[in-house]
């Protein structure tokens, strides 16, 4: 199974893998860090180093962080020296429960390209989607 680190500004991180546990059930190897006002950046490193250490059972760890740019980025990032390490940035609801979902069916790699995937097609327009939908039944 494949580690899941959600590493995000204040306590995003917490809060969307709880939503995320009402959907889809309690998760093992799910660990959620924050990095709130004031907190040292040198303290979620080790942190998340730690994490990475104790998550890694042998199928890798993929980091989820929220923003491209921002310091849980600029901390996890670092960690992806290690080839079983990847991160990636843009966490959304979509990604998250691909990720819970999938980790025990797909590769570190494979496993990051589907998430991915999913944070972008989970972004629709509901008057896209419907207004569009509508008018095609209607002619």
């Amino acid at each position: 199974m494949v580690g899941l680190l959600i590493v995000t500004h204040g306590s995003f991180s917490r809060e969307i893998v709880s939503s995320a546990e009402l959907i889809v059930g309690k998760q093992k190897s799910v660990e959620a860090l924050t990095l709130t006002a004031g907190e040292d950046v040198n303290e979620l490193r080790t942190k998340v180093e730690q994490k990475i250490q104790e998550m890694n059972l042998g199928e890798g760890v993929l980091i989820l962080v929220d923003l491209l740019g921002g310091s849980p980025w600029n901390v996890a990032s670092v960690c992806i020296r290690a080839e079983d390490v990847e991160c990636v940035a843009g966490l959304n609801m979509p990604m998250l429960l691909e990720a819970l979902e999938g980790r025990n069916t797909y590769s570190l790699q494979e496993l990051k390209t589907v998430c991915m995937s999913a944070a972008t097609e989970g972004v629709v327009s509901a008057r896209e989607l419907f207004v569009g939908c509508c008018e095609e039944e209607g002619d």
